[in-house]
């Protein structure tokens, strides 16, 4: 065949429709990447993919155009590498350097520009962030109920803005509070029910709230209802070593993301009952652990180290509260801790 024949024949076959199918098949151009740990290996498996979702339970991926998508369970997923919008990466890294209402507008701005709904959970995960380290728990729980209706399995469900301190409850929180108790949801009511539990007027309906959602069919609703109920028990000094020993053991059948404010209610309990080798273990873990609600744990922080002054170490609570200070410094009790 002549060279004229061979360039007539390529032209031919790029005019037909068959090959124009055929390279709409071809494989995607490698945008993500998930890093898997599969159970019963210690070796992580890196694959180039398309993350079509990542939920609480699975991620679901796609390797080519026209394959079927591969799901994996959720808890097998080590990272996942892709590619962000800038706002989004503006937004995070303000988080970081706690410039909060600059990192809200740019996350903001990516949640508006983002398309792919297991990012915008991502991006609904840092607004929370922000929404509580500047106190707006009704913007922070307004977020986690479109995080929770766009994943009811989300692996972020220990953002739950819940109230588990002394502290004032501003009015627009209150407002929205009455209006989440009258919601469907059984975290929206609980997360009505946490805010107006100490509510002169609202507390006794918030409490009652509570008791029916400790039969709620989510275990994590559930699970927090009735350590929520704990705050009213410490209030009323209704405590002893038998009733704190039952909150310990219910904290550990709970999923480490919960335990934070269930722990430090615990500690307060042990605190009160001068127990303050038990208190200090307690809300260190809260202080340490729990990066859900930051003035939660810079407050266990500077309580964990009185505990510690109690116990005759000086030393060891001068340590924690300069790691309270360097972590939380935007905090009343980061401040405090200075």
């Amino acid at each position: 065949m002549s060279n004229a024949e061979r360039c007539h024949c390529i032209a031919a076959t790029f005019r037909s429709p068959f090959l124009i199918l055929l390279l709409l098949a071809a494989p995607l151009a490698a945008q993500d990447q998930v890093v898997l740990q599969t159970e019963g290996t210690s070796s992580r498996l890196t694959m180039p993919c398309q993350i079509v979702d990542y939920t609480g339970e699975r991620i679901t991926v796609q390797f080519k155009s026209g394959a079927a998508q591969k799901t994996y369970p959720a808890e097998q997923v080590i990272e996942v590498r892709t590619a962000w919008l800038e706002s989004h990466e503006l937004g995070r890294r303000l988080l970081t350097e706690r410039k909060f209402d600059e990192a809200t507008r740019a996350l903001q701005a990516a949640l508006v520009a983002e398309k792919r709904a297991w990012v915008r959970r991502e991006i609904l995960s840092s607004l929370i962030r922000c929404s509580m380290r500047v106190g707006d728990r009704a913007s922070a729980g307004t977020r986690f109920l479109q995080l929770l209706e766009s994943d009811p399995t989300t692996r972020q469900f220990g953002l739950i803005p819940l109230v588990w301190a002394a502290e004032s409850v501003s009015g627009s929180a209150k407002s929205q509070a009455r209006e989440w108790l009258k919601q469907d949801s059984d975290a929206a009511r609980l997360l009505g029910a946490s805010l107006l539990l100490a509510d002169a007027t609202a507390g006794d309906t918030a409490a009652q709230e509570l008791q029916a959602l400790q039969r709620s069919t989510d275990e994590r609703v559930r699970q927090l209802a009735q350590a929520q109920s704990w705050r009213l028990k410490l209030r009323a000094l209704e405590i002893g070593d038998l009733e704190l020993n039952r909150w310990d053991a219910r904290i550990h059948e709970m999923p480490a993301k919960l335990r934070g404010g269930p722990s430090y209610l615990l500690g307060r309990g042990w605190a009160m009952r001068r127990e303050h080798d038990r208190a200090a273990t307690t809300l260190l873990w809260t202080a340490l652990m729990d990066d859900g609600d930051a003035r939660l744990a810079a407050r266990a922080g500077v309580e964990a180290a009185e505990s510690l002054k109690r116990l005759g170490q000086p030393d060891d609570a001068r340590r924690l509260l300069q790691e309270i200070a360097a972590r939380f410094p935007d905090t009343e009790f980061g401040e405090a801790a200075k």
